[in-house]
């Protein structure tokens, strides 16, 4: 119970005298990993919409493909 006790109070009084520095440091150690989590983003972000337009143009081809199969042919080609 006296080690709880005494570590309480030892980490409470290395956050009094050092609690701006440590604040500081986490801070300004975080901003690289949120630049780097940001540039990831918009990457995937581009890789997205890149994989989307493709995509639409295949459907978008199949679809026309599709309708000339099942559109009948106009009378003056059609053979009798």
């Amino acid at each position: 119970m006296f080690r709880m006790i005494a570590g309480a109070i030892v980490g409470a009084l290395a956050v009094y005298l050092y609690g701006e520095e440590m604040k500081r440091l986490a801070t300004e150690g975080t901003r690289d990993a949120r630049k780097k989590a940001a540039d990831t983003l918009h990457a995937v972000q581009g890789k997205a919409e890149e994989v989307l337009d493709v995509t639409k143009q295949q459907v978008s081809a199949t679809l026309r493909a599709g309708e000339e199969a099942l559109r009948p042919a106009p009378a003056a080609q059609r053979s009798v």
